[in-house]
């Protein structure tokens, strides 16, 4: 099966292809295809990453398949993470993470620190297990360019401890989320 897809130079109104760099198109036009004509983006998170505006979707609703991962080349499994990192089952995010958190390029991070603002415990917990593995420099120079953007995170993780898990874990230090925000704050602040 041959895909066609648009040229480099060809603009996309795809609201995927906002979300992602320009040098990824061709990639995310493979994406897209294969989770349409069911996906329904909701609002947009700006960000930048590497000198680039990008727009990433707060959820998208489409019937998913982990198991289009083995037809995808690697760069275009890290996109559908990505896609698959704002859909609405928290475990199928939660799935996402190892592949995002360890990605060698710069674009899924805000798709990483995005998760982190969200009410599943289970996601901070396996961020958590992977911040030993994260770059402390390619993560502290992308929150240092969005510190609105960890803020607003931060913000929500603090507004979901406080809703759900404030009694089980009334000391700040106790609950993952602050820990693993302490971690992103440390790398904001480093040098390179």
């Amino acid at each position: 099966m041959t895909d066609h897809l648009p040229s480099r130079d060809t603009p996309l109104t795809d609201p995927l292809a906002a979300a992602f760099p320009a040098e990824i198109r061709e990639d995310v036009s493979r994406v897209s295809a294969l989770i349409r004509p069911d996906a329904d983006y909701h609002r947009g998170v700006s960000v930048r990453v590497q000198g680039q505006a990008l727009t990433l979707p707060y959820r998208i609703e489409h019937g998913f398949d982990e198991a289009l991962f083995p037809q995808l080349n690697a760069t275009q499994a890290v996109i559908y993470a990505c896609v698959l990192s704002r859909h609405l089952d928290g475990k199928l995010r939660q799935r996402q993470i190892a592949r995002l958190a360890l990605a060698e390029q710069a674009w899924p991070l805000p798709f990483v620190v995005q998760l982190c603002g969200e009410y599943v415990m289970q996601i901070l917990e396996t961020v958590e297990a992977h911040l030993p593995a994260m770059d402390p420099r390619r993560y502290g120079g992308f929150l240092r360019d969005n510190a609105a953007f960890l803020d607003r995170a931060e913000q929500r993780m603090i507004s979901y401890w406080d809703c759900y898990y404030r009694r089980r874990y009334p000391i700040r230090s106790d609950y993952v989320g602050f820990r693993v925000f302490e971690r992103f704050r440390a790398w904001q602040a480093a040098e390179d």
